[in-house]
């Protein structure tokens, strides 16, 4: 598929060996050994993938991975690291993480997890490439956090209550976070997350931001077109 990898390890035998053994399965692989060389590598030239350790100088995984997604960098990332605590694992998700893999791990098992990210990339792109709108002037994302619940009912076909959840779910909040908020049950708040995915046709949670700016967008883009 010739895709980018970016691998960023500090242990540079491991990253070495990763290289090498993405670089066989016919990817393209780099290395940062750092988060700060990095982050300056993904903003040149963003990759199509990035393997991420926790453990990095300079800025370490999980403040990397939350600066990315935050500057719009949604390109999926795998993190691969010693650290195997629920929490850790927990926070990667709430940041923005798409897979998880604790070390010592099988190569075999690793690269099946980047073959099926990679797949999804092929398969997202593919998509996009047939649904891009004949349209004259693009209309612009906005910020899903100055969005408002009646915009989300609006463009995306949600409750209130599920347009108040989507938002919390744009914003990184974890299930049990949007139930203490809203005042309803961590059960309630699964299932409100699990219909917002399936309306918004999304696989990962932090698809939703880009997915309820792309509906608001594409409303006022009708709404100017037809005015």
């Amino acid at each position: 598929m010739n895709l980018r990898i970016l691998i960023v390890e500090d242990h540079d035998d491991l990253a070495d060996a990763l290289r090498a053994n993405l670089r066989s399965e016919g990817y393209q692989a780099s290395v940062a050994s750092d988060g700060r060389q990095a982050l300056a590598m993904v903003r040149a030239d963003p990759p199509d993938i990035i393997v991420l350790d926790l453990g990095i100088p300079g800025l370490d995984g999980l403040a990397l991975l939350a600066r990315l997604r935050a500057e719009g960098y949604w390109c999926p990332v795998l993190i691969l690291s010693a650290r195997d605590s629920d929490s850790d694992k927990v926070e990667g998700f709430r940041l923005g993480a798409d897979d998880y893999v604790t070390k010592p791990f099988r190569t075999l098992e690793l690269m099946a997890r980047v073959d099926a990210m990679a797949r999804r990339v092929v398969r997202e792109r593919a998509a996009a490439s047939v649904q891009q709108p004949v349209a004259a002037a693009p209309v612009s994302a906005p910020d899903a956090s100055l969005l408002t619940p009646q915009q989300i009912m609006g463009a995306c076909g949600l409750t209130l209550r599920q347009a108040e959840v989507a938002l919390l779910i744009a914003a990184g909040r974890s299930n049990p976070e949007i139930a203490e908020r809203l005042g309803i049950s961590r059960f309630t708040a699964r299932n409100h997350a699990e219909q917002i995915l399936a309306r918004l046709k999304v696989e990962s949670r932090w698809q939703v931001a880009r997915a309820l700016g792309d509906a608001v967008a594409a409303v006022a883009g009708t709404r100017g077109q037809l005015g």
